[in-house]
């Protein structure tokens, strides 16, 4: 067995009870906050691994890592389930998996807005506004500065991918002036 399906069993194990007891949100939102600290800190993988690190240690840190609490009791049994069967290694596939699970569930669409220096508040607004409208969609939007781009902005809605930056139309034009 290949470790995307035992990631996938977990997580679709999760997702269909947290649905049932109406708690799917809550449990979304643990699992964003967990992957956000996993991004941030590497070392926080290593960590979950390491058969040095006592059972209960390792359900601390996921808790805290994922801004849960004791009332997050289906989240904790989880925890407590992945941590028992040694599967902390699939922690990320199975974040990966439940989100997209309940991302396709509730019809919303995350949405990759990348820009050349920070956007203001207003600025996201408006394209969240403008991406929901034209897909008819909940849109979840996930920022990121690429200062490369240099001006400009790329948009990846699904799989579609949008690319007004700066930097590709440099790329175009310096890509026709040598072919000719």
């Amino acid at each position: 067995m290949n470790n995307g399906s035992i990631a996938a069993r977990y997580a679709r194990a999760l997702f269909e009870e947290a649905k049932a007891q109406g708690v799917d949100r809550r449990v979304y939102d643990c699992l964003t906050m967990l992957h956000a600290d996993m991004k941030a800190e590497p070392e926080l993988q290593s960590v979950l691994i390491s058969p040095r690190i006592a059972p209960d240690k390792k359900l601390q840190l996921l808790m805290l890592a994922s801004g849960a609490d004791s009332t997050d009791a289906l989240y904790m049994r989880f925890l407590k389930l992945v941590i028992s069967h040694g599967r902390e290694a699939y922690m990320r596939t199975i974040i990966f998996v439940y989100s997209d699970m309940y991302r396709e569930h509730h019809g919303i669409d995350r949405v990759v807005f990348e820009t050349a220096k920070p956007m203001d508040a207003e600025v996201l607004d408006a394209v969240t506004r403008k991406v929901e409208a034209k897909t008819g969609h909940t849109v979840e939007l996930v920022t990121s500065v690429r200062p490369e781009l240099i001006g400009g902005f790329r948009i990846r809605i699904g799989d579609r991918r949008y690319d007004y930056s700066y930097q590709t139309k440099l790329f175009n034009i310096r890509k026709r002036l040598w072919n000719k």
